[in-house]
């Protein structure tokens, strides 16, 4: 069934499931006891990114939405390295080399580059590979011959 909203709606559709994400991934762990950076930064990795990006791939991101998960992103980077207030003055910039993480709109757009990758891979008789061939054809300028091989019966 084709859907007949509008693409501001569709994206909207993704806001609730990206709050969601990020109150799934809060995290209690941090700071219960002094640990090393590195240990840290795993724990960060296994149990709060991989929470907040699951499913990540199909998600239509706002500038909001991407500004928020970014304002996540740091503030839990910033608890990593211990700094707990603003008059501290430490800029994102220097959280982020200290940290060595990159952003999380850097992230979701390889994992969605990784499904095409999985998608071109499949053999060319699957559905999704042709629904692939035809967007990369048609973003090509291309013409897309979908011509159908079936008929729909009378009636």
């Amino acid at each position: 069934m084709i859907s007949s909203h509008s693409s501001a709606e569709a994206a909207e559709r993704s806001t609730p499931e990206i709050l969601r994400r990020i109150g799934r991934s809060s995290f209690k762990y941090f700071r219960q006891t002094r640990q090393r950076l590195e240990a840290d930064r795993r724990l960060y990795n296994a149990l709060v990114i991989s929470v907040l990006l699951y499913g990540s791939e199909t998600w239509t991101l706002l500038k909001a939405d991407e500004r928020r998960l970014e304002a996540f992103h740091m503030n839990c980077q910033r608890r990593i390295l211990g700094i707990r207030n603003w008059f501290h003055f430490v800029t994102n910039t220097s959280v982020t080399s200290q940290t060595g993480k990159q952003g999380l709109a850097i992230r979701i757009c390889w994992r969605r580059l990784s499904i095409f990758d999985h998608v071109r891979r499949l053999p060319e008789a699957t559905p999704a590979h042709s629904a692939l061939r035809l967007a990369v054809d048609t973003s090509a300028g291309g013409k897309p011959n979908i011509r159908p091989k079936w008929k729909r019966q009378r009636g």
